[in-house]
C-alpha cells in the first residue's frame, strides 16, 4: 500500500498501522503549536459566570493526597494513575501498574471516596480506570425564616472515568478522559440527572533536561440536567502547567494556572522532596489575587496545603501511603488518605 504522510515524506510501502504511526510522529511537532493555539482560545473564550453557575461542582473536587499536598499544582507532573484526573496524557510517564483507593474525612456528614487504577499496554500505550463517589447524607431542610423542619435532604454524586494515553515520541503524549457523570437528589424537591464529559491532555518533555510542560482541559461537555430541566453547564477548567526535577531527580516542582469557566483565575505551585525513594515530604500554595484564604469553588481555599507519604517494598511489589491537609476555613480542615499498590 502507498501512502504519502506529507510533502516532504517520500511514498513508502509499508504495512498501514506502521505507516500511521510513523505519519503521526513526523506530524507531531506541526502539530503542538496549532493544538497549543486552539487551547489558549478556547480559554479566553470562556464566560466567567461566577461561582455556583455550574452544575455537578463534584468534578472540581481533586483527587490523589500526592497531587492535594503539592497545592494542586500536578498538571505536568502527573506520573502516577491519578493522571486519569489531573492530565491523562501523564500516565504514559508511569514505570508500571498502579491501584489506588483514597479515603477523605470531608466537609461534615459528607463521603467522600475514590479509586483508580492504571495499567500499562506496551511503550506507547496506558489505559485507566477511575470511580469518585459522593454523598452529603441526611441533612434537616431549613425553611426560610432559618427554622429546621423535619424534612431532609441528600445528594448523591459519581462519575466513572475511561483514560488512555497514547505516546507519539519520546518527548510528547496525547491523553483522553471520558467520563459518565450521574446525581441524585432526594427529599421534597428530589430528582436525577446524568450526562458525560471528556477531558483532553497533553505532556510535552521540552529539550531542556528535566522540564516538562503540559495542557489540560477538563470536563469539556453537554452539560447537565435535572429530571429534564434546563441543563446547568460543567466547570470546564483549562490548565497550563509546567514541572522541573532536580537533585538527582528527588525533588520536583510544578506551577499551574488554571482558568475555569465559573470563578477566577489561579496559580498553583507546589513540590516534593523524596528520601531514598522511601520518604517524601509535600508542599503547596494556591494563589488567588491575594496571599489569605479566598474562597476557591468547591475543590478548597485558596491558601497552603501540606503532605507527606512513605512507599515500602513488600511482595517483590512497592506500597504507597500518602497523606494531605487542606483547610476549608470555616468549615475546618479537610483530611486525605490514600494507599497505593505498584506493580
Amino acid at each position: 500500500m502507498t501512502v504519502i504522510c506529507s510533502k516532504d515524506i517520500l511514498l513508502i510501502s509499508k504495512p498501514l498501522g506502521v505507516l500511521l504511526k510513523t505519519c503521526i510522529k513526523q506530524m507531531h511537532l506541526r502539530t503542538f503549536p496549532v493544538l497549543f493555539l486552539l487551547f489558549i482560545l478556547n480559554s479566553i473564550s470562556f464566560a466567567q459566570n461566577g461561582p455556583g453557575t455550574t452544575g455537578a461542582v463534584e468534578l472540581k473536587i481533586p483527587v490523589n493526597p500526592r497531587a492535594i499536598g503539592m497545592g494542586q499544582a500536578f498538571t505536568a507532573v502527573a506520573d502516577d494513575s491519578s493522571a486519569i484526573y489531573w492530565n491523562p496524557a501523564g500516565l504514559n510517564q508511569m514505570q508500571g501498574s498502579e491501584l489506588l483507593a483514597e479515603y477523605d474525612v470531608y466537609i461534615e456528614t459528607v463521603t467522600y471516596n475514590y479509586l483508580n487504577g492504571a495499567f500499562k499496554l506496551g511503550n506507547d500505550l496506558t489505559m485507566g480506570l477511575g470511580f469518585k463517589q459522593l454523598g452529603t447524607g441526611n441533612e434537616n431542610i431549613v425553611d426560610v425564616s432559618g427554622n429546621v423542619t423535619s424534612s431532609t435532604f441528600s445528594e448523591n454524586y459519581y462519575d466513572l472515568d475511561i483514560a488512555a494515553a497514547y505516546r507519539l515520541s519520546y518527548s510528547f503524549d496525547i491523553g483522553l478522559t471520558a467520563k459518565y457523570i450521574s446525581k441524585t437528589f432526594t427529599g421534597p424537591s428530589g430528582g436525577t440527572g446524568s450526562t458525560f464529559a471528556v477531558d483532553i491532555g497533553i505532556m510535552y518533555k521540552t529539550p531542556i533536561p528535566h522540564l516538562k510542560f503540559a495542557l489540560d482541559l477538563q470536563n469539556l461537555g453537554p452539560g447537565i440536567a435535572i429530571n429534564g430541566g434546563t441543563a446547568d453547564p460543567l466547570p470546564l477548567v483549562f490548565k497550563i502547567g509546567t514541572a522541573y526535577q532536580m537533585f538527582d531527580d528527588n525533588f520536583t516542582m510544578d506551577l499551574d494556572v488554571d482558568f475555569p469557566n465559573d470563578d477566577v483565575v489561579s496559580a498553583n505551585l507546589g513540590g516534593e522532596y523524596w528520601y531514598k525513594n522511601t520518604l517524601v515530604g509535600r508542599l503547596g500554595y494556591q494563589f488567588q489575587g491575594s496571599i489569605d484564604q479566598n474562597q476557591l469553588g468547591i475543590g478548597g481555599e485558596a491558601g497552603l496545603y501540606l503532605g507527606a507519604g512513605v512507599k515500602v517494598s513488600l511482595f517483590k511489589t512497592y506500597f504507597g501511603f500518602d497523606y494531605a491537609w487542606t483547610d476549608q476555613g470555616i468549615l475546618g480542615s479537610n483530611h486525605h488518605f490514600s494507599l497505593a499498590w505498584y506493580f
